[in-house]
């Protein structure tokens, strides 16, 4: 069929209307929380662990009319704990402004959410633990989340939003773009030593007791940043111990990896959840408390289901015969492994 200049004209008007389309910025293009002038909405939360352990309360009553962050959890993962410990972090740093912070994890199972978020919470090392929506899955109403999000960080300053913005792939590479945005309520905080004091002299508080705790938060501060700065440099000698070990004729590289002579055994999972299960479980870097979320969904999943509870057998055959996963991964599929196969 012959092309004429009037199809091509077509198509060359539409990919011009697509076009600035495509070049949005995802998530520039994803709206996930209020718009800014509106109303703080009530976010009821439930806290797992940390200073209101136990209880239900509003996070943004807390807020109330000061400077406030909400950062909702779509997923809590590798990637998004930078930003969740950046934000504590701040929160801390910057509390002298009045800011109050709160991140609040939004998933569908809340007891598998409250136990995920308080191992999380240990594990990073957070002042403030990470808390729970009450409001299942879609997260509290009034605030129009997009599950398409990781990330989702509602400003607020005066009882309403400032702005909310939307992260699809975040990380460190993050944590400067989310202090700008944090000084967006708490206004910018000077570098100069001699102006930031001054700032602190007239916005700090003059009542001693909050004075009193502001100051405990911070010792805790600087004794959890010393603590992780001694494990990552502990981390380096072993690294470095290990790498020494296989110069002087350890075990080589190559048998790190999976061995092409040996048979694969096992099989992949047929069932969606646990294909998305097992790729949490064979990350290199998943650390205990991930890698205790992990294994416990797989365990509800399977429950009582002989044909799941199969599935997860043959797949962790997989897993160990393809050498996947960290030491700890693979040392709880082999327990896995040895505890249900043949029943």
């Amino acid at each position: 069929m012959a092309i004429t200049p009037r199809a091509v004209a077509a198509v060359l008007g539409l990919f011009v209307i697509a076009s600035p389309l495509l070049a949005q910025d995802p998530e520039a293009a994803l709206q996930s929380g209020p718009p800014a002038g509106a109303p703080l909405p009530a976010c009821k939360v439930f806290a797992p662990s940390g200073p209101f352990a136990g209880t239900e309360f509003d996070a943004a009553a807390q807020i109330g009319q000061g400077p406030g962050v909400l950062l909702f959890v779509h997923e809590l993962t590798r990637n998004t704990a930078p930003m969740i410990t950046g934000l504590d972090r701040l929160a801390v740093q910057l509390a002298w402004t009045g800011l109050q912070a709160h991140a609040v994890r939004v998933a569908p199972d809340r007891t598998e959410a409250e136990l995920g978020s308080k191992r999380s919470s240990e594990a990073m090392g957070l002042h403030r633990p990470i808390v729970v929506s009450v409001d299942g899955a879609e997260g509290p109403g009034g605030y129009a989340l997009d599950r398409k999000a990781t990330l989702t960080l509602v400003l607020a300053n005066e009882g309403k939003v400032v702005r909310s913005v939307a992260f699809t792939d975040t990380g460190r590479a993050d944590l400067q773009k989310l202090r700008g945005l944090v000084e967006e309520v708490t206004g910018p905080v000077p570098t100069d030593a001699a102006e930031l004091r001054k700032m602190m002299e007239a916005r700090l508080t003059r009542d001693p007791e909050q004075l009193r705790r502001l100051a405990i938060d911070l010792a805790l501060l600087v004794q959890r940043v010393d603590s992780v700065n001694e494990a990552r440099m502990q981390r380096q000698r072993e690294n470095q111990q290990r790498q020494q070990q296989r110069q002087q004729g350890g075990q080589a590289e190559g048998q790190m990896r999976p061995n092409p002579t040996k048979p694969r055994e096992g099989k992949a999972p047929e069932d969606e959840q646990l294909r998305d299960l097992l790729r949490r479980c064979i990350q290199r870097g998943a650390d205990s408390a991930e890698l205790d979320a992990a294994f416990a969904a797989i365990e509800k999943r399977i429950g009582d289901d002989a044909g799941l509870r199969k599935q997860g057998v043959e797949m962790f055959r997989l897993m160990l015969s393809l050498d996947y996963g960290n030491d700890d991964a693979k040392a709880r599929a082999r327990k896995f492994v040895d505890q249900y196969a043949g029943k």
